[in-house]
C-alpha cells in the first residue's frame, strides 16, 4: 500500500511546475469626506498605495496619484489579501483590507472611503460615537460560488454571546430530529479553521456553548465542498474561523455568560493573542457549567399482536455537564516565505444524568408498571495537535503546504439503575471504556497559471483510525448488585480500524464574468470492526472518485448566479457503529449501535441567485443512495424495544429557501437608501427567511401522503437611542410534514430577544435577554417501524433568561485613537508579523 501511495502522489504531482504571467482586476472606490458625506473637489490629489498580503507580511505592488472622487485602479489580478493606503495632505491616513478570489471577477468595487481631517480628531472621534462611519461599507454576508461567509466580528447581531448562538441566528441552519446540525435541510460537518472539531455531539455542544462568539472572525456555511476538502462531509461544512491577527502588547476579550431558570448555566472564558518578535501567539479557554432538564414522552404501538399493544412510557432527565476547555496555538514566521502553525486543543467533560422513568401498559397478558431510577456518568478527555507548514516556492505565487494531525479521545460510561416493576425489583449496571485515535497527513500544492488566468489545487491525504471499545455487564439482576465493588458477568470488545489515502486536483478558471471551479478526489478506503471471539465481523473496501463543480456569474455587480454540483460520502460514526450499551437501559428500552451500518453516497446539486448578498433564492436537490437514520426496533412477539441507527435506501431531499433583507429606512427613503453609506451594523432592519423542505426514502413506510415541511425564520435588529440595541429572532415550522422518517406533529419553535449596549469606546458589552419565550422548543413527531409505531415528546429545559458581559483589551481596540506615528510605527513592523494587522476604524 504504501509504495503504491507514493508513486501515485509522484505520478500526480509531476506535472505541477508550469508558470504564466498576470491578468489585471480592476478595482473602483470612491474617496469622501466624513464631514459633508461627499466626494473631495478633485483639485485635491489622494496618493493611493495597494499592497498584496499573505501569511508572510504586506508588500507595495502599484502606486497611483489622483485628483478624482472615483477612480479605477489596475492592478494585477492574483487571488489572495490586498491592502489600499490612501494619504491626502491634511487628513488622517485611511487603510481598506479586502480580498481577491478565484470568483472576484475582472473588477471589483469596494465602495467609499471617508477621511477625516486631521485637526479635529478628537472632535470626529466623539462625534463617531453615534455616527460610527467606517472606512468602508461593512459586508456581513459575503456569497461565494459555494459558500456563504458570515462576519461575526464587530457584528453585535451575532458576536455578543457564545458560538452556539451565533450559529442558532444564522438562516437555515437548525436541529434536526434526529439531533443533528442541519443548514438548508442538509446534515452539516462542524470544523474549526478548517479541521474536523474531533469532538462527540454532546462535547460539541459543550464546546460551542463555550467559546466566545467575540473570538470568532467569521462563520462559513459551504455547502458544496471543493475537491480539495474532506468526501466524508455529508451534506455539507460549517467552519468556524478563529481570530487570526496579532499585535505587539497582550490584547484579547473576556466574556461571562450566566443563563437561569430553576436551573444555572455559567460560561465564563477568556481570549488572549499577542506578537513577540516573529511568533504570533493566541489563546482560547474556558468552563462550561450547565444543570438543564429534559422531559420525553413516547407512546407506542406494537402491532404484531391483535389487537395492538399500546405502552407509554416517560422519562424525566436532570442534568449536571462541565466542560473545560483549552486552545493555545502559535504561528511562527521562520524566514520571509515560510511559517509554521502550532494548535493544541484540550478539552475535558464530567457529565451525569439523573433517569426517572415510569412506563405503563394496560392491555398486556401481564399489566406493566415500571418505575426506573438510574444514574449515567460520562468522564471524557479529548487532545489534538495539528501542526501545518506553508512555505511559498517563487514570486510567482506559487504555494506548498503540509499539514499533520493527531488526536486521541478517551471516554468512560458508568450506568447505575435499579427497577420496580409491580414490586419485583431488578437491578443493572454496565461500565463502557473506550478509546480513540486518529492521525493525518495532508499536502497541498496551489500553482496558479497567470497567463491562462487558472489557479490549480492539488494534494492529498494519508489517514489512519482506531478504536476500542471495553463493555462489562451485570444486567436485570435479581438479586441486589454491588454499584461499588461490581462482579460483572458479561463483556462486549469491539474494535474499529480504519485507513484511507486521497488525491485531488482542483482548478479555477475565469472566463469573462464567468468564475468556473473544477475538481475530483480519488479516496481509498478500508475499514473493518469486529466484536472479539465472536464471527461478527465486518470488512470494507472502498475506491470511489467524487467530482466537484461550482460556477458563479456576475449578471450585474450587485447581483451573482450560483450553481454547483458535488459528490459525497458520509461514513458512520463511531458512536453509531459501536454495539456496547452506553445510553437509556430498562427492562423494555435499550440503545446501541448497529456495526453493520453502510455508508451513505450523496450527488448534491445547488443553484442560486443572490443581490446584495443578503437577498437570496436557493434551490438544492440531494440523493443518497443510503443514509443513516436514528430507529427504534423490536422483535417479533416482544414488547423490547432498542434505539440504535439503520441504513434507508434512496433518500431524495428539495430544499428551497428565500432571504428577503428589509431596511426600515429602505421604506422612508426608497431608492436614495441605496445612495447612502450602508452599516448594517448601525441599520435598523428585518430579516425574513423561509425554507422549503421535502423528503422522501424509497424503503420507508409513509402510512400517508408525504407532506413537506416549512422553516421560517424572523429576526430584527433595532437601534435604539443610547446606543442601545434590541435583537429579536423567531423560528417555527408547520405541525405537519416529514423530516426524513420523522413526521412532525407538532410546530418546532425557538425564540430569543436581547437588549444591549456598548461602553467605553466598545471596550466592554453587556447584554440581556431571554431564549425559549413561550416555552416551545419542543420536537414531536411520529415514526413507523416494523412492527412498532412511535410518537414522541421531547422538550429541553424551559424559558431561558440570561446576562452576558465582555470586555476587550488591548491595543487593537484603541488603533483609532492612535497618532499617525504610532499608526505608521505598526505600518513598518508588518514586514515581521505573521498576519496583516486589521484595517484602521475611524
Amino acid at each position: 500500500i504504501y509504495n503504491t501511495v507514493n508513486i501515485r502522489f509522484i505520478l500526480f504531482f509531476i506535472f505541477l511546475s508550469v508558470s504564466g504571467f498576470s491578468q489585471n482586476l480592476k478595482v473602483e472606490v470612491r474617496v469622501m469626506d466624513i464631514e459633508t458625506f461627499s466626494c473631495f473637489q478633485d483639485s485635491l490629489k489622494k496618493n493611493i498605495q495597494f499592497q498584496h498580503c499573505d501569511d508572510l507580511g504586506c508588500k507595495e505592488i502599484k502606486n497611483f496619484t489622483s485628483a478624482l472622487c472615483t477612480d479605477i485602479y489596475t492592478i494585477p489580478e492574483i487571488p489572495g489579501k490586498y491592502r489600499m493606503i490612501i494619504t491626502v495632505e491634511g487628513y488622517e491616513l485611511e487603510m481598506l483590507d479586502f480580498e481577491v478570489t478565484e470568483q472576484t471577477g475582472d473588477s471589483l468595487d469596494l465602495g467609499e472611503v471617508y477621511l477625516t481631517k486631521k485637526e479635529s480628531v478628537s472632535k470626529k472621534e466623539k462625534e463617531l460615537d453615534e455616527v460610527t462611519i467606517t472606512g468602508m461599507r461593512k459586508r456581513f454576508v459575503v456569497a461565494d460560488a459555494n459558500k456563504t461567509s458570515y462576519l461575526v466580528k464587530d457584528n453585535d447581531f451575532l458576536s455578543g454571546g457564545s458560538t452556539e448562538d451565533a450559529l442558532k441566528k444564522l438562516p437555515g441552519v437548525i436541529r434536526g430530529y434526529g439531533g443533528e446540525l442541519t443548514a438548508n435541510g442538509k446534515t452539516m460537518a462542524v470544523y474549526i479553521d478548517n479541521s474536523p472539531t474531533g469532538l462527540s455531539s454532546n462535547d460539541l455542544e459543550n464546546l460551542l456553548q463555550s467559546l466566545p462568539a467575540s473570538s470568532i472572525e467569521k462563520i462559513e456555511i459551504i455547502n458544496n465542498p471543493g475537491a480539495s476538502y474532506e468526501a466524508n462531509t455529508a451534506g455539507g461544512i460549517i467552519n468556524i474561523v478563529t481570530n487570526g491577527r496579532a499585535l505587539t502588547g497582550l490584547n484579547g476579550s473576556a466574556t461571562l455568560n450566566y443563563r437561569f431558570n430553576r436551573n444555572n448555566k455559567i460560561s465564563p472564558s477568556v481570549s488572549l493573542n499577542t506578537r513577540i518578535k516573529n511568533v504570533s501567539l493566541q489563546f482560547n479557554g474556558g468552563f462550561n457549567y450547565r444543570e438543564w432538564d429534559r422531559e420525553s414522552v413516547y407512546n407506542r404501538e406494537f402491532t404484531y399482536f391483535t389487537p395492538s399493544v399500546f405502552f407509554s412510557q416517560e422519562n424525566k432527565e436532570r442534568n449536571y455537564n462541565r466542560f473545560y476547555f483549552f486552545r493555545p496555538s502559535a504561528n511562527i514566521k521562520l524566514n520571509d516565505k515560510s511559517n509554521l502553525w502550532i494548535n493544541y486543543n484540550f478539552s475535558y467533560a464530567n457529565n451525569t444524568v439523573y433517569y426517572t422513568g415510569e412506563s405503563n401498559s394496560s392491555n398486556t397478558l401481564v399489566p406493566i408498571n415500571l418505575i426506573n431510577n438510574s444514574v449515567v456518568g460520562n468522564e471524557n478527555t479529548n487532545n489534538e495537535i495539528i501542526v501545518r507548514y506553508k512555505t511559498g516556492l517563487d514570486s510567482l505565487g506559487r504555494n506548498f503546504d503540509i499539514t499533520a494531525y493527531y488526536s486521541h479521545f478517551s471516554n468512560n460510561t458508568l450506568n447505575k439503575g435499579l427497577q420496580n416493576n409491580l414490586g419485583t425489583g431488578l437491578y443493572s449496571l454496565s461500565d463502557v471504556d473506550m478509546r480513540y485515535n486518529n492521525f493525518y497527513v495532508k499536502p497541498n500544492f496551489e500553482i496558479p497559471f497567470k497567463k491562462i488566468d487558472l489557479t490549480l489545487n492539488a494534494g492529498g491525504k494519508y489517514s489512519i483510525s482506531n478504536s476500542h471499545s471495553l463493555g462489562k455487564y451485570d444486567l436485570l439482576s435479581s438479586i441486589p448488585v454491588s454499584f461499588d465493588n461490581p462482579a460483572y458477568k458479561n463483556s462486549l470488545d469491539f474494535n474499529y480500524d480504519e485507513y484511507q489515502y486521497a488525491l485531488y486536483a482542483e482548478a479555477t478558471k475565469n472566463i469573462g464574468k464567468l468564475s468556473v471551479t473544477a475538481g475530483l478526489r480519488y479516496e481509498n478506503l478500508q475499514y473493518k470492526s469486529r466484536v472479539e471471539q465472536t464471527d461478527r465481523k465486518v470488512n470494507t473496501d472502498l475506491d470511489q472518485l467524487y467530482p466537484s463543480a461550482s460556477l458563479l456569474y456576475k449578471i450585474s455587480p450587485i447581483v451573482n448566479l450560483n450553481a454547483s454540483y458535488r459528490k459525497s460520502i458520509s461514513l458512520p460514526s463511531y458512536a453509531n457503529l459501536d454495539p456496547n450499551i452506553t445510553g437509556y437501559f430498562d427492562q423494555f428500552n435499550t440503545s446501541s449501535g448497529n456495526q453493520y451500518l453502510q455508508p451513505d453516497f450523496y450527488d448534491n446539486y445547488e443553484m442560486s441567485i443572490s443581490a446584495f448578498n443578503y437577498l437570496k433564492l436557493s434551490f438544492q436537490y440531494t440523493y443518497s443512495k443510503h443514509i443513516s437514520l436514528r430507529s427504534f426496533e423490536t422483535e417479533d412477539n416482544s414488547l423490547i424495544v432498542n434505539q440504535t441507527y439503520r441504513n434507508y435506501n434512496g433518500m431524495r431531499s428539495y430544499n428551497i429557501a428565500l432571504g428577503i433583507p428589509i431596511p426600515f429606512r429602505l421604506l422612508i427613503k426608497g431608492k436614495n437608501f441605496f445612495k447612502e453609506p450602508m452599516n448594517p451594523d448601525k441599520m435598523s432592519f428585518l430579516y425574513f427567511y423561509g425554507m422549503y423542505n421535502y423528503y422522501k426514502l424509497d424503503d420507508y413506510f409513509y402510512p400517508d401522503k408525504v407532506e413537506p415541511i416549512w422553516f421560517f425564520n424572523f429576526y430584527s435588529q433595532i437601534v435604539l437611542p443610547k446606543d442601545f440595541k434590541l435583537t429579536i429572532f423567531y423560528m417555527f415550522s408547520t405541525d405537519k410534514g416529514y423530516f426524513r422518517v420523522y413526521k412532525a406533529n407538532k410546530s418546532f419553535n425557538y425564540s430569543n430577544i436581547e437588549l444591549s449596549k456598548t461602553f467605553h469606546n466598545k471596550t466592554w458589552k453587556a447584554s440581556f435577554g431571554a431564549d425559549n419565550l413561550f416555552n416551545s422548543n419542543r420536537i414531536s413527531a411520529d415514526m413507523f417501524n416494523h412492527n412498532l409505531n412511535t410518537s414522541f415528546y421531547q422538550e429541553n429545559d424551559y424559558r431561558t433568561f440570561y446576562f452576558k458581559l465582555s470586555y476587550n483589551f488591548g491595543r487593537f481596540r484603541n488603533l483609532k485613537k492612535e497618532d499617525n506615528t504610532i499608526i505608521n510605527g505598526e505600518k513598518k513592523a508588518e514586514k515581521d508579523q505573521a498576519f496583516p494587522t486589521a484595517p484602521v476604524v475611524r
